[in-house]
């Protein structure tokens, strides 16, 4: 569709979110003027290449006379139905009040309806301090002043973004299904079960703290031995975190569960035990243990070093559940094999015991080589709520070259790929899976002591979620070159392997 065609398809669909909000404002039906909100927003931040954020959602704070705000730009919005001369001036009178002029430099109205035709700018000189810019003519907004920004935008590109969100919004289906909602209460009574991205985890009560006790020089010295053995250049100077990797290396250990901080080691296993690998490259003398709760709530300096040695423990489960940290992507993702890398399978259970493609093979269509791996991952945060911890986890994939460990040049191109194809509930679905697998174990699962991993639980909300914030309108991206593969939807994971 060319430029004109989109601009007649937002023309067309304005003018329909206009009479649906005076139709549900005749009946006292308010709700819609909230859902609006959301709406705008990403159409706002196409037409004044913003980043607003909905107040009432984001911020604790309440925020008086306005609704949307981008903080970076100092823009915001008050987005009301009432177009009465009455409501923008108490609102401007707020604004200024309440020194909100301060964070912002424009503040705009965005009426749903129709504003007035005219409003008093001499009034208003009365309410707006003579330093801060505001005029109705610029900056009360209605359908037809917001239809003349949009017919100014020349980018054929970001006027398709903008349909694609009228169309989104206002199609037959969607309107009929908001007027069921909005008439039968189906918002504001009906609770649903949801789950949070959040994984409840424990660990020890106790973590260790010791200094290092390594020979640095001794072990530069037999690398730059084997570099120049190898016909390499060697090095000058190891940075801390390899040293200790290498000493780790020369006593035939390989842990990633420890964490180096102000030249110390901290990790959840115990030092005290002489069997335990990390004892031999630390100074036993200044072993000592901490208790976990004092640490981690003593400042936000000391909460981030422990969230970091969660994330660093974290890598130990994952390990030993056959998954490895990829720092340039700052993933946790199922590992491939070194020397022989394929596609790969894993047991899991959840309502029933049940294996999982986890690396998939993308192949050339024409060619039918491996172009690269297709590997099921996640990111995460920690989050502690009321001294109870949390994974925040967001699944996601990473593409390996055909060697299987480094990334994949045609990432992005397949990433898009995968965005199209996936929608919310299948990315809801690898969340509880990864949920069931971390905290999986049989006869055959390694154990692993210093981090546990509870699977997904629910929490009742009401009013029930709209479902068009789980899932909102995806706008087109242009296209990357990228080999033609086969990129097909994930199928395995559906309801009947949960736990209900």
């Amino acid at each position: 569709m060319n430029r004109v065609g989109h601009i007649n398809t937002i023309t067309t669909l304005a003018a329909r979110f206009v009479l649906e909000v005076e139709g549900f404002n005749a009946n006292n039906q308010y709700h819609i003027n909230i859902h609006s909100e959301n709406f705008l927003i990403p159409v706002l931040n196409e037409v004044f290449g913003l980043k607003l954020e909905n107040l009432n959602a984001t911020q604790k704070r309440n925020y008086p006379a306005i609704d949307l705000a981008d903080f970076t730009n100092k823009v915001a919005f008050q987005i009301t139905a009432t177009s009465n001369f009455s409501k923008i001036k108490d609102t401007l009178k707020l604004f200024f009040e309440k020194e909100l002029n301060k964070q912002f430099d424009v503040i705009y109205f965005y009426i749903l309806t129709q504003k007035n035709a005219n409003y008093s700018e001499d009034k208003i000189k009365e309410i707006v301090p003579s330093d801060f810019s505001f005029s109705a003519a610029e900056h009360i907004l209605d359908k037809d002043s917001f239809l003349q920004k949009i017919n100014a935008i020349s980018s054929t590109p970001k006027l398709q973004a903008i349909a694609k969100h009228y169309q989104h919004e206002f199609s037959d289906v969607q309107i009929e299904t908001r007027k069921h909602e909005f008439e039968k209460g189906y918002l504001r009574s009906e609770p649903e079960n949801l789950y949070p991205n959040m994984l409840r985890i424990s660990f020890p009560d106790n973590f260790y703290k010791a200094e290092l006790n390594i020979d640095e020089t001794g072990i530069v010295q037999r690398v730059n031995d084997w570099l120049v053995k190898l016909g390499k250049k060697p090095i000058k100077k190891m940075k801390k975190h390899k040293v200790v990797k290498r000493a780790l290396k020369e006593i035939n250990a390989s842990c990633d569960d420890w964490l180096l901080h102000e030249g110390c080691l901290f990790t959840f296993k115990n030092l005290h035990d002489n069997n335990e690998p990390l004892r031999k490259i630390v100074d036993a003398g200044t072993i000592t243990a901490i208790e976990s709760k004092d640490y981690y709530s003593q400042d936000e300096d000391t909460n981030r070093v422990f969230k970091h040695l969660l994330r660093k423990t974290l890598s130990g489960l994952c390990k030993s559940r056959e998954m490895e940290w990829f720092a340039q992507s700052e993933v946790f993702r199922f590992a491939n094999k070194p020397k022989h890398p394929n596609s790969k399978r894993v047991k899991w259970k959840g309502k029933k015991e049940a294996t999982k493609t986890v690396i998939f093979e993308m192949i050339n269509k024409k060619e039918k080589h491996v172009i690269c791996y297709r590997n099921l991952a996640f990111r995460c945060s920690f989050y502690c709520l009321d001294d109870n911890w949390f994974i925040v986890l967001n699944p996601t994939w990473s593409f390996t070259n055909p060697g299987g460990y480094r990334q994949s040049r045609f990432e992005s191109a397949y990433m898009s790929g995968i965005k199209r194809l996936e929608n919310n509930n299948a990315v809801y679905n690898y969340f509880r899976f990864f949920g069931y697998y971390l905290s999986y174990s049989d006869l055959f699962t390694t154990d692993y002591p210093y981090i546990t991993v509870s699977p997904a639980e629910t929490v009742s909300f009401a009013p029930r979620i709209d479902e068009k914030v789980w899932n909102p309108v995806k706008v087109l991206e242009k296209p990357i070159e990228a080999p033609p593969a086969e990129l097909k939807e994930d199928t395995e994971l559906n309801t009947n392997l949960f736990d209900e």
